[in-house]
């Protein structure tokens, strides 16, 4: 199940154009922006343009806090989520970093749970309902399990978060498959839905598929129109717009390549009224290309139709490892984990931060995505 992401007033709104499951926003933008008035009850929806068909998340925001080297107070947040109606509300959490020392990452940890069980207090209903979803962060052994102890009693909905920089290779030798074994590790303890954070891209979709992970959310659709790319199966990623291009190729290859691409721009023209001509001027045409490709890769059971090398060989892993008891996969994720590269990040105001990045393209909400 795919939940598209979205800045909270931004367009084009695929989901009035095509089927998704769910929408998510993220609540650092609904509290820094000031709107949380007219956003109350059903307004968060009637904003969005969403019905109760449609799933609506609510992100805590705790990576943007945690770049930011702000401390949202937990009360804070669950005033917002008692105040508006969603379905999903996601725990406060605090993401490890790729690079944190052990000290550091098991704090962000702890923090993580304690928050959990701080809003779970709060939130009691919703808590009993199974709306609100802690969030697990890559570790294994005792810290694994002190998230297991606290989350499986508690709710029936989890997440898996902070797992972007290391699909964007950000954590030293072995990276994506950290990323890769904990997945599959969480998805063999945990017995409720699992949802990837961030991890909904075109080329990680049939990956998760494969974990058994029931949903995940993306912008990718938003922050690759916004570079001037656009997603082709089969393809990957091609640069069509008039803007530079700063990374990727920028042509298609092959007639079988202009074959592909055919077919996409007819069921474009069929189902959103876009054309090439389109996708080369209007970032909001790439944008609803990009979302109708990643909705189509995740209703038709594709498997990888990539290019990478990389990925192909982790697609190929998860199929040597699923038969894997959870012991040797842990064992294999410590072995890793120690080779991990180590970098000091600073403590502020009692909590932790983490240093900031650029947005990935003007005028694109802040933040990494997989890619």
């Amino acid at each position: 199940m795919i939940i598209l992401g979205t800045p909270l007033y931004a367009i084009p709104r695929p989901w009035l154009k095509l089927k998704f499951h769910g929408v998510m926003v993220n609540a650092y933008e609904i509290i820094s922006m000031g709107r949380w008035r007219e956003l109350r009850g059903r307004g968060l929806r009637k904003t969005l343009g969403i019905d109760d068909d449609m799933e609506l998340w609510i992100d805590s925001g705790g990576y943007q806090f945690l770049r930011r080297g702000i401390e949202i107070s937990v009360d804070k947040l669950a005033r917002l989520y008692k105040e508006i109606d969603a379905d999903y509300y996601v725990s406060l959490d605090y993401p490890p970093g790729p690079r944190d020392a052990p000290e550091l990452r098991s704090l962000k940890i702890a923090k993580t749970v304690s928050s959990f069980i701080s809003l779970r207090s709060k939130l009691r209903p919703l808590a009993e309902q199974g709306r609100l979803v802690p969030v697990f962060h890559l570790s294994t052994g005792e810290t694994l399990r002190l998230q297991l102890a606290e989350y499986e009693p508690n709710a029936d909905t989890a997440a898996i978060g902070g797992l972007i920089p290391h699909i964007m290779q950000k954590s030293g030798k072995g990276s994506r498959r950290k990323a890769i074994l904990f997945m599959m590790i969480v998805r063999k303890l945990w017995r409720g839905r699992l949802h990837a954070m961030g991890l909904a891209s075109a080329a990680m979709i049939p990956l998760l598929r494969y974990i058994g992970i029931e949903s995940g959310d993306t912008q990718t659709w938003r922050h690759k129109a916004a570079y001037g790319k656009i997603i082709v199966p089969g393809i990957g990623e091609r640069h069509v717009s008039r803007k530079r291009v700063r990374f990727g190729p920028a042509v298609f290859k092959s007639e079988k390549e202009i074959e592909i691409l055919r077919t996409y721009l007819e069921e474009a023209r069929t189902r959103l009224g876009v054309d090439f001509t389109d996708l080369v001027e209007s970032f909001e045409a790439r944008a609803l290309f990009n979302s109708m490709v990643i909705l189509d890769v995740a209703s038709n059971n594709h498997g990888y139709l990539g290019i990478s090398h990389a990925f192909k060989k982790l697609y190929e892993s998860i199929e040597l490892l699923r038969a894997r008891p959870v012991e040797e996969l842990e064992a294999k994720l410590d072995e890793l984990l120690a080779l991990q590269p180590v970098e000091e990040t600073p403590m502020v105001r009692g909590t932790v931060s983490l240093p900031a990045e650029p947005s990935a393209a003007t005028g694109v909400a802040a933040g990494v995505t997989a890619e």
